[in-house]
């Protein structure tokens, strides 16, 4: 854990991660604490912020970049950890403005006006907006069930599925790299592997017991909700407003929308669904 060492072996530590190793190690390979503790994952924070900083000459694009009092918890979001990103905002012609303070109030003719009043002039504006990640575009397709419910109004009140690959009520229907899965939280071929391997298990079974419905059971379908939602609780990304959660949306719910407890959590979560006469589906043989 962080606090177990003392600062210079944690400073060592950092360093090696940050600097020998690279790559995604200084956020995805440090101590295990930095994502449930705030003052753990505080001090991965300054150490990042102030070899940042060194790197920024302008203290305004300084204090946006790498603020003293970090916006969210570090690596809530994705983080930077990159060569010479910072190194481009010391460039005369590359500016950065933080919209939290003074938004886009609209588009113009000649780019783009601040609510302070300030028009910046654009040849090209590339627009990142509404980007409704995992659950977007499944909610969008008018797919549904024996009730006449899409998948939309089966996710009215919260997000439910079961395991990340099918919906209560919505028989023979998967899919992969979804919502409630590893997801954005995984490597992604992984994830897809994983899942793919193991409806190729599945198809097996429907092929040799000749199965003509195989539906995910509402218990199991509840119980893995309350999982999602029970590991995501023990983290601190539900502090910071982002897509991981559906944040970015305006009037989408806040939720958790990625499984984070781990690949091999979640593929014992499958191969469990299907022991014991298949416990966590409804089957029905022709």
């Amino acid at each position: 854990m962080t606090f177990d060492d003392d600062a210079e072996t944690r400073k060592a530590f950092f360093t090696k991660l940050m600097y020998e190793k690279g790559g995604f190690r200084y956020w995805l390979a440090t101590y295990p604490d930095i994502y449930t503790d705030e003052k753990a994952n505080y001090e991965a924070y300054t150490f990042w912020r102030d070899h940042v900083r060194n790197r920024i000459k302008d203290p305004r694009k300084r204090e946006i970049l790498a603020p003293m009092k970090p916006p969210h918890p570090f690596g809530t979001k994705r983080p930077s950890l990159e060569q010479n990103y910072y190194e481009c905002f010391n460039l005369e012609q590359v500016d950065v403005v933080n919209i939290e303070e003074n938004p886009i109030e609209r588009i113009t003719e000649t780019g783009i006006k601040l609510k302070s009043g300030d028009i910046r002039e654009f040849d090209v504006i590339i627009l990142a907006t509404g980007f409704d990640a995992v659950t977007g575009s499944l909610a969008q397709l008018d797919i549904r069930n024996g009730k006449g419910e899409s998948i939309s109004d089966h996710w009215e009140s919260g997000l439910k599925t079961s395991l990340g690959v099918s919906l209560a009520g919505f028989p023979n229907m998967f899919f992969l790299y979804g919502p409630q899965a590893p997801t954005a939280f995984s490597n992604g071929p992984t994830t897809v592997q994983v899942q793919a391997k193991w409806l190729d298990k599945v198809f097996q079974h429907i092929t040799k017991e000749k199965i003509e419905r195989f539906d995910a059971l509402d218990k199991w379908e509840n119980e893995w909700t309350e999982e999602v939602h029970a590991e995501w609780d023990k983290s601190l990304f539900k502090l910071a407003k982002s897509w991981y959660q559906g944040s970015n949306i305006p009037g989408k719910r806040v939720e958790p929308l990625n499984y984070t407890g781990g690949m091999p959590r979640y593929i014992k979560a499958l191969d469990r669904s299907l022991e014991n006469g298949y416990q966590g589906w409804q089957v029905i043989s022709a």
